[in-house]
């Protein structure tokens, strides 16, 4: 029997291709997943780099200070005009001039320094014969220094000077303009001021704290300032967290730094890292804060292309492998209509059709075989007795015939086979053969066995007769054995 066993099932055409799929979608994801690390190793080395140029506009600040103290005495005050207020906190608030700033500056020089400072103190400094008067006039010599480093990089959000006499000096003028009157006392409250004043030169890293005046996160890198191991205050510069990134990938929205030992980093936090930056006092640390919904739609915005080839290429390998099956149940199809489902012969048609492909040699032979008393088998054992005893015949016949030989099955219990040869003896004895292998047989179906008989038809290589004038001389030669007492093979 016949049978479509094909390894192409609609399930695995369906689910094959996908599990493949998945696979090149899941490389996909490692690939991404490892450009996002390199690039958050890349953001991280960006961020220390730009904090540690951060630390060495500090130095230029503390060396600036460290002149200024070496000189003072031959340093001449201010002569810049400034502008002094009481404001609403009480506090005295010194801004420069325009006129003297223009005075000062050439136009071309004022738009490439861009002046902006502004010191706050206590209200005694807007009283001109106060000593921290004197002080801030003698201080704002550098101030211009401030406008200048402040104006160097988008991430600083200021710089400033914190006196022991209780005013600062900031750049941008807003730092101060808007600072609350309790900030000051608050501020040498802190850790690094009590480190500074108690004569520890440190460069401390500290932060990340929400900034009054600008309204975001910043660190803040510190220091002391000693004039000859006495005490004169700090210069810091706070630095906008947000702007600690490059614009290559938004990554600079999830970096995120926090107090080491503070609170437990949170579960989302993806590549901790220490901040470290030689020759400074650190304690942050800083992650990725990792956002799964964020990061999917990420993943698939900048990942469409290669998404849309994987779909694509599915799609393709799917509609192939449709077609490959289609292509295998359409041959199936035509062995089916050139083959008998039950025995696996060829039937008529496909005879016929090997028999157009034969060069005879000498002879050739049609024989016909047909079971004997089929009727009384299905009538005494039932049909699916005398379906085995069809199948166990045409089994036979393959069994005991030459590859160049055709066999097939014409209908119910008639079987043919066409055979070459170069003697008409050699088919003869061939086909007598086969009548008693069957019959010997025919002991494993039924237990009282059953016979075939047979009818030969012969001619040469001449072939004056045609296949259906064959097959008729063949079927009279069967009907003579039939008549002949069944069980023979007659020529």
């Amino acid at each position: 029997m016949i049978q479509y066993n094909s390894q192409l099932t609609f399930k695995r055409i369906i689910l094959a291709p996908l599990v493949l799929a998945f696979c090149v979608v899941l490389l996909l994801v490692y690939k991404y997943t490892q450009g996002v690390s390199d690039d958050i190793e890349a953001e991280y080395s960006k961020v220390t780099q730009d904090l540690a140029h951060s630390v060495k506009l500090l130095g230029s600040l503390n060396y600036s200070f460290s002149t200024y103290f070496t000189h003072e005495s031959e340093l001449l005050p201010s002569k810049t005009a400034y502008n002094k207020s009481i404001e609403q906190d009480g506090f005295c608030l010194w801004t420069p001039s325009d006129e003297a700033i223009q005075s000062a500056y050439r136009a071309d020089a004022r738009k490439v320094l861009e002046i902006d400072y502004a010191v706050k103190a206590l209200p005694k400094a807007c009283q001109s014969n106060s000593p921290i008067y004197n002080d801030i006039l003698s201080k704002l010599l550098l101030a211009p220094t401030f406008s200048f480093l402040n104006g160097l990089e988008a991430y600083i959000s200021g710089l400033y000077y914190l006196s022991p006499l209780g005013y600062i000096i900031s750049s941008p003028a807003d730092l101060v303009t808007n600072i609350h009157k309790d900030a000051i006392p608050i501020m040498q409250t802190r850790p690094y001021w009590l480190e500074a004043k108690s004569g520890k030169s440190v460069i401390r890293l500290t932060g990340p704290v929400m900034d009054v005046a600008t309204n975001k996160l910043v660190l803040t890198i510190s220091t002391g300032l000693f004039d000859q191991n006495k005490f004169e205050g700090m210069v810091l510069v706070d630095i906008i967290i947000s702007k600690l990134s490059s614009n290559r990938a938004p990554l600079y929205q999830h970096i995120t730094f926090q107090v080491l030992g503070k609170d437990p980093l949170p579960e989302n936090a993806w590549l901790p890292r220490k901040v470290l930056i030689g020759g400074v006092k650190t304690n942050q640390v800083m992650y990725f804060k990792f956002d799964w919904e964020k990061e999917v739609s990420l993943f698939f915005v900048r990942e469409k292309t290669s998404l849309f080839e994987i779909f694509v290429l599915y799609f393709l390998t799917v509609l192939s492998l449709i077609y490959w099956r289609a292509r295998d149940e359409k041959h199936h199809f035509h062995i089916l209509a050139l083959h008998d489902p039950m025995t696996g012969l060829l039937n008529r048609r496909g005879f016929n059709q090997e028999y157009q492909l034969k060069c005879p040699l000498s002879f050739e032979a049609v024989t016909i075989f047909d079971i004997d008393n089929f009727k009384q088998i299905n009538d005494t054992h039932g049909h699916d007795v005398g379906d085995q005893a069809i199948i166990f015949v045409g089994n036979a016949l393959k069994m005991n015939t030459r590859n160049d030989d055709i066999v097939a099955r014409f209908g119910g219990e008639e079987f043919i086979v066409y055979m070459q040869s170069e003697t008409i003896d050699t088919m003869n004895l061939a086909m007598e053969r086969i009548r008693k292998e069957i019959e010997s047989g025919s002991l494993e179906v039924i237990p009282s066995g059953f016979t075939v008989s047979g009818g030969i038809a012969i001619q040469d290589k001449k072939r004056t007769l045609g296949l259906r004038e064959l097959i008729k001389q063949a079927d009279e030669k069967l009907y003579q054995a039939k008549k002949a007492g069944k069980n023979k093979v007659i020529y």
